[in-house]
């Protein structure tokens, strides 16, 4: 069963990435910037009581930016759809704290922890800026498509639409049927 998890400050010198056994020291200045504005540095996800995936964040210049700082999965895990939760897990909660955009390195040749492939990022929503190594994530534009007006209006849509009844299995005879000649 996997769990996500806010990442504190003390939780860091034990979460080494599994690709280059990079260890952020829970001194480090963005870290600690990060818990003094947010109360957390990042999202971890367990599985079986194994961490599985971690995403480290940084505050960007402005209190409304975020620095994407570190992210993997475990390989045995890669594939998975953990990279995906562990964004969603941190989109959620900056938005708590009224931050709007995710800023990250992506790379297309020199994969490491600190910069995820750039296929990755675009996977789940990033976009390239002016920079081709830097994306964002509009967290504003991503969730309003779902939960603000727009996904609003879809709802009430779908609540209108006629229910039909399901179609009868497995050569059942219906009302279209029409019967040849014996």
């Amino acid at each position: 069963m996997s769990r996500l998890s806010m990442v504190t400050l003390a939780e860091l010198p034990g979460l080494a990435c599994p690709y280059c056994g990079r260890v952020v020291a829970p001194d480090t200045p963005w870290a600690v910037a990060a818990a003094t504005r947010w109360g957390w540095c990042g999202v971890k996800l367990t599985v079986d009581d194994h961490v599985a995936g971690l995403l480290l964040l940084a505050p960007g210049e402005d209190a409304g930016q975020a620095m994407l700082m570190c992210v993997w999965v475990r390989p045995d895990s890669v594939r998975s759809g953990y990279g995906k939760q562990l964004v969603q897990a941190a989109s959620a909660g900056l938005l708590s704290r009224k931050v709007r955009v995710i800023v990250a390195q992506g790379s297309r040749r020199t994969v490491r922890c600190q910069t995820p492939p750039r296929d990755f990022l675009k996977a789940i929503g990033f976009t390239r800026g002016l920079d081709d190594r830097l994306w964002r994530l509009d967290l504003d534009r991503t969730v309003a498509e779902k939960s603000g007006v727009l996904g609003m209006v879809g709802r009430l849509f779908e609540s209108l639409r006629p229910v039909t009844p399901p179609e009868p299995a497995g050569g059942a005879i219906s009302g279209r049927a029409t019967r040849t000649g014996s």
